[in-house]
């Protein structure tokens, strides 16, 4: 908990020195999160990513279009109990239509696992991309990706996306829904169910969660990860840093997350 309450302190110390500009390149963010189980679980996760090309907003600051249709990189470091690691992600766009993936998931064992693949971009609304994992520590993989966003207007959307390997045996299958109501005021609706295979057994899971924006500083959502009670609530200092702070009630024990964001 004092974790949590410094990385708060350390966010409202940072905003207080932000500059507004309608549009973003350059997305950060550290979350703590505490796992509070029978084998108590303390994790942090820093993330960085860069695009090429300036990313507008869609009337709130923590969304920025469905469809990511810009090269872009990104490092992320991850540190719990269990496991300490550096990651690459990059995606890079040779026309306007054709672009390439490549992700290491540990940069310190670099042919351990990674994962390359190409893509098509269709009319800036479906976005088709084949990719091969391969990994040392399990067999390797072929996955098909298809997103695909409807612009209803201005600012509302309708973005799905499915991810399958190729045997069909694990896929998500995960929709996001944003509209803005009047004024200041937007809600957005996430949803995803997952199959997994693990070999000896097979695992499925659906996520769901209902952000509604009072107005560019407050937003609260409520939802469900698993069937376990899912709340979150988010503070925008001004559109370069906010806080996320979210709460789940799991079957194995709670889980309390705070994560804060800058970005330019």
């Amino acid at each position: 908990m004092k974790k949590l309450l410094t990385l708060a302190a350390l966010a409202v110390i940072t905003a207080t020195s932000a500059h507004a500009t309608e549009t973003k390149q350059w997305f950060n963010s550290a979350t703590y999160t505490d796992q509070d189980r029978t084998f108590d679980n303390d994790a942090l996760m820093l993330s960085s990513r860069y695009f090429f090309a300036p990313q507008q907003n869609s009337g709130v600051w923590d969304d920025y279009g469905y469809l990511d249709t810009d090269s872009n990189v990104g490092l992320s470091y991850y540190n719990d109990e269990y496991m300490n690691r550096f990651s690459f992600a990059g995606e890079g766009y040779f026309s306007k239509e054709v672009f390439v993936v490549g992700q290491v998931s540990d940069l310190g064992e670099i042919d351990d696992h990674y994962t390359y693949g190409i893509g098509y971009l269709y009319n800036d609304k479906l976005k088709l991309s084949v990719r091969r994992n391969e990994s040392d520590l399990g067999s390797d993989s072929t996955w098909l990706k298809a997103e695909y966003n409807h612009q209803l207007n201005d600012t509302d959307y309708l973005g799905v996306t499915i991810d399958t390997d190729d045997e069909m045996d694990n896929y998500t299958v995960s929709g996001r829904y944003f509209m803005h109501l009047d004024a200041e005021r937007y809600i957005s609706v996430d949803v995803s169910h997952h199959e997994i295979d693990l070999g000896y057994t097979d695992e499925s899971y659906t996520n769901a969660l209902v952000n509604y924006y009072f107005n560019r500083n407050i937003a609260v959502g409520v939802g469900s990860y698993d069937s376990d009670l899912a709340l979150q609530g988010k503070y925008f200092f001004n559109d370069s840093y906010y806080l996320t702070a979210e709460y789940i009630d799991r079957d194995a024990g709670e889980e309390t997350s705070l994560k804060f964001v800058a970005q330019f």
